[in-house]
């Protein structure tokens, strides 16, 4: 009797103010709220719903819940409660247990747009295992699997694709739809004069979740070889964008998700310290690149501006971390601080105000990447 009244008020409320109420309730919430009788279930699963409780999120109408998604290469997956980080004790922690079709080793973790988060698999040649992407919500724990481009199952990408490819999720708002890219760095061999040359190539496709396939696009520098491009691209204002280190000519280029097409649109900032950029990332509404040196050094650069006279302001310089061959902020907390991701293995906590840094305390068995994501309803499937 005692959990009859409250169902049996929640089939009774009229639907414009159970609507109205349930739209005020984060997301994680509402998927438990699923649960509660068939009729909330019906509306809480609405692409319709869904829409409009992204749409209250974006316009600042609730409260955003923030999370880090932690992806492990061969272990567990988990997320952890992004406000909660100046504490002591690492946020309040959640294991995920994402149900695939095959094991979920040799696993990348892409990025994320909307609440989705974007998880790369590799292939494996001797167990037979293609190369996969799963899109996830840890909020409702959908997950779609789906098959790479063809070109990307070829055993000859596979062997040389060690940071010579490059992925992307976003939204494109025109189709509201969600997109997922792939690039990979292929080769030729040629003889030319009786001398064995190799000739570098790059294939890049775009994946429409509303359409459900992949499509061959333009990758706008492949006659160029001096150069790679940063792994993972960052989506910010409508388009992913990534870092194309070259010697002599560095530069970010986007990739407009309406269009479906490729455009350098900034120059890299200026650095008078040897080093070089390691990539991009977003913190709050502005694009920012950081800066890594073998000294133990990192910097950062931050622009709020678009295209190429955008100018960069300069936004962290520290000098004062653990020996590193490998450094990446991984977010800013309220009160200022920054969490640093040391040696893919390793999370630390620095205080720029005194110079000071403490162990971060996340589970440190494996080699872990991460996605910062707000809790949505959005569906891996539908894109809606």
């Amino acid at each position: 009797a005692a959990g009859y009244l409250p169902k049996l008020m929640a089939e009774s409320l009229p639907e414009d103010i159970l609507i109205d109420i349930l739209l005020r309730v984060p997301a994680e919430l509402l998927a438990r709220f699923k649960f509660v009788c068939k009729r909330w279930r019906s509306l809480i699963s609405d692409p319709g719903f869904a829409k409009s409780h992204l749409q209250r999120l974006k316009a600042g109408d609730l409260i955003p819940s923030q999370r880090i998604f932690i992806g492990r290469l061969y272990g567990s997956h988990e997320t952890i409660d992004y406000a909660a980080l100046d504490g002591s004790e690492g946020g309040v922690v959640v294991p995920h247990r994402i149900k695939t079709i095959r094991p979920l080793c040799d696993c990348h973790v892409v990025g994320s747009c909307d609440g989705l988060v974007c998880l790369y698999l590799e292939g494996n040649l001797y167990r037979d295992y293609p190369t996969t992407i799963l899109i996830y919500n840890p909020a409702t724990r959908e997950c779609n699997e789906l098959r790479c481009p063809e070109f990307a199952q070829d055993s000859e990408f596979r062997e040389y694709r060690e940071n010579e490819s490059f992925h992307g999720i976003g939204y494109d708002p025109r189709s509201d739809d969600y997109k997922i890219v792939e690039g990979i760095r292929g080769f030729d061999y040629k003889i030319v004069e009786g001398i064995h040359e190799v000739e570098f190539f790059w294939e890049a496709a775009i994946f429409s979740l509303k359409s459900g396939s992949w499509r061959s696009i333009n990758f706008p520098i492949e006659e160029e070889s001096g150069f790679s491009v940063s792994g993972n691209g960052v989506y910010w204002k409508g388009a992913l964008h990534w870092y194309v280190y070259d010697y002599f000519r560095p530069v970010i280029i986007s990739l407009d998700l309406s269009e479906e097409k490729f455009n350098r649109v900034l120059s890299v900032p200026k650095v008078n310290r040897v080093g070089f950029f390691s990539g991009l990332g977003i913190h709050g509404t502005s694009l920012f690149m950081y800066n890594s040196r073998c000294d133990n050094h990192i910097e950062a650069w931050i622009t709020d501006e678009y295209g190429r006279g955008g100018s960069w302001t300069k936004w962290f310089s520290v000098d004062r971390l653990p020996t590193f061959r490998d450094a990446a902020p991984l977010a800013y907390t309220r009160s200022g601080q920054i969490v640093f991701l040391i040696n893919v293995k390793r999370a630390i906590m620095f205080n720029p105000e005194d110079n000071t840094y403490k162990d971060y305390p996340i589970r440190m068995d494996d080699c872990f990447e991460y996605a910062i994501y707000s809790e949505t309803l959005v569906s891996p499937y539908l894109g809606g």
